[in-house]
């Protein structure tokens, strides 16, 4: 069943054009994936099927009384409100104008009555959609399942990240919908709450429209995958590894038949030039090769006339080239008996590591646990006189902040670039340009750039200053899928030292060798990928004990010994099918 068709719709915001004659369906009970590079218009899409904005042109048909949840990507609620006003707000919104509509009723009116009842039938109709009057029953149910043993009188105020995200999903979930809409619903989420979300979506019985820059999310729960791009939108059947492949092999294709068209063109170019000078030379040239002559010409003509355009196999993103120093020490990093401590909360006690030169390592851990503490004072203090801290001779750091730190004289993308060294106008644009940037933007003020051009301009600084010893503090934040596949294929190409802090796991998967895990205040090595650690130090995720409805039914009775062997034996056979997947992306790449 249709929920969502979408004829030949365009959509203008006053700048340019989102949508251009876009065509897509959304049916009963399917996973698709919205992707596209920044800025491309999948934001506004959502609103236009959630009612927020209005199309310029086309057919939008959208199933009468659908139930959709969203959990937007920056959710807006005041924290004084505990966690069961927010989950009841706009349905508390409704029901005030329910009771102002039957005041009016009560009023009496003949001449708004008639006005009057459609409206308060509207919005009755409105509040069954949303959760209707056993809404606030639900909320213990729907807490519990979601794995959140907070009071629903806990203040928001008091929530970590994770948990609000959770709390985001307890709303959307509140009237049973038909289709969740999500956008960057992993944001908020440590890895075991990304596996948690990764499982929940695949068994939701719903349709869901996810817009992510997570590659292992779209793999594990799409089965559509819809690119947004100039304004139009192309559907994939698959996961995201499935439209990687098909996109791949459809510009390939677009690529023999581009130079197929070029060397035809070239040959009927060369036919049309040795005829001409044949026809030019005599005075009365004979028919047959005039006939000859002008044929070669129409069909250059009509070659010409539908010349295709040269096929981008990677899209619009940046070039990296990153060079390192040579350095002569094996030793990168020691840290030896490190410790940190903020009032009563202890982050380190004398943890030790070492980071040989060369290695990818990545640095993980929970939030709060102080990744990016250890990161900062190893910029700050390390060096090789340092008996805590101790970087490895001739080794230069480069390092990219998860909250950039730019010059403090610069206020413009240029000054930021020139303060760099000795830089001209003119090459400091050269060094930037590889990275998006238009000349117009180096008046750009730095306060106004987005999360993605300060990490593009962070890594721009680390090209100039050739680092051998990059130390990468969340350098996947705020880029779209390209922008990400540009920074892993360039990373895969440095031979130097990478430390590298991520919750991308399909980028640390791409990168590292190397896990050093965080935990209760040491640090423990794991060689191998991300995928090998997360697959030993969680063999049964703790909190993945069926799907939602059975984890409600669990915690009321206690028996939790049946679902709990259910969950082995699935998890048994995902990990077959996980490891046959694996095997055939192999032989396919």
């Amino acid at each position: 069943m249709e929920l969502i068709k979408a004829d030949n719709i365009y959509s203008h915001n006053g700048h340019k054009a989102i949508l251009e004659g876009v065509d897509f369906r959304i049916l009963e009970g399917e996973k698709y994936g919205l992707i596209g590079p920044n800025g491309v218009g999948k934001t506004s899409l959502i609103r236009i099927l959630l009612g927020g904005e209005n199309i310029d042109k086309g057919k939008l048909y959208i199933k009468p009384g659908l139930k959709i949840g969203y959990v937007p990507q920056n959710p807006d609620f005041s924290e004084n409100l505990s966690i069961g006003e927010f989950i009841l707000s706009e349905l508390n919104d409704i029901q005030k104008e329910l009771f102002r509509l039957e005041g009016l009723m009560a009023e009496g009116d003949p001449a708004q009555l008639e006005a009057v009842l459609e409206q308060y039938q509207e919005t009755m109709d409105l509040l069954e959609r949303r959760g209707g009057y056993d809404a606030s029953e639900k909320i213990e149910g729907l807490l519990s399942g979601l794995g959140l043993d907070n009071s629903r009188d806990q203040s928001m105020k008091t929530l970590s990240g994770g948990e609000k995200s959770l709390v985001f999903f307890a709303k959307a979930l509140l009237n049973q919908p038909e289709l969740l809409v999500l956008d960057e619903p992993g944001n908020h989420l440590d890895f075991l709450g990304l596996a948690w979300l990764e499982s929940f979506l695949a068994t939701f019985k719903g349709a869901v429209l996810i817009v992510s820059h997570n590659r292992y999310l779209l793999d594990k729960v799409c089965s559509f995958i819809m690119e947004m791009f100039d304004g139009k939108m192309t559907l994939f059947t698959g996961n995201y590894s499935s439209f990687k492949a098909e996109k791949l092999r459809n510009a390939v294709i677009q690529q023999n038949e581009f130079l197929n068209s070029q060397k035809k063109m070239e040959q009927l170019q060369k036919k049309v030039k040795q005829l001409g000078s044949i026809v030019s030379s005599q005075n009365n040239p004979p028919v047959s090769v005039l006939n000859q002559y002008f044929a070669a010409k129409r069909k250059l003509q009509q070659e010409q006339d539908r010349e295709l355009e040269q096929p981008e196999l990677t899209g619009r993103t940046f070039s990296l080239n990153l060079r390192a120093e040579e350095n002569k020490s094996d030793l990168a990093l020691r840290i030896k008996g490190y410790s940190k401590q903020f009032g009563d909360k202890s982050l380190f006690s004398e943890a030790a590591a070492d980071v040989r030169s060369g290695e990818k390592t990545a640095l993980i851990g929970p939030n709060g646990s102080g990744k990016t503490t250890l990161l900062e004072e190893i910029i700050r203090e390390g060096n090789w006189d340092n008996p805590i801290l101790r970087v490895g001779p001739s080794h230069k750091i480069g390092y990219l902040s998860q909250v950039p730190v730019f010059s403090r004289e610069a206020v413009t993308v240029e000054e930021e670039a020139r303060s760099w060294g000795a830089l001209s106008r003119d090459s400091a644009y050269g060094v930037i340009a590889p990275f998006l940037f238009t000349w117009q933007d180096m008046e750009k003020p730095l306060a106004v750039l987005s999360g993605g051009e300060k990490n593009r301009l962070q890594l721009a600084r680390l090209i100039y200053i050739s680092a051998n010893f990059l130390i990468l503090d969340e350098p996947t934040n705020h880029m779209d899928i390209a922008s990400r596949e540009a920074i892993e294929e360039a990373l895969k190409q440095f031979k130097g030292t990478l430390l590298v802090v991520s919750h991308d796991r399909y980028f640390l998967d791409q990168l590292v060798d190397r896990i050093i895990e965080i935990d209760n205040g040491k640090l423990i090595s794991h060689t191998g990928t991300f995928t090998d650690f997360f697959r030993e130090k969680y063999p049964v995720l703790p909190h993945l004990k069926g799907n939602i409805q059975e984890r409600g039914r669990i915690r009321k009775t206690g028996k939790e010994t049946e679902p709990s062997d259910r969950v082995r034996e699935i998890e048994k056979r995902i990990e077959e099918e996980e490891t046959a997947k694996q095997e055939l992306e192999q032989q396919l790449t």
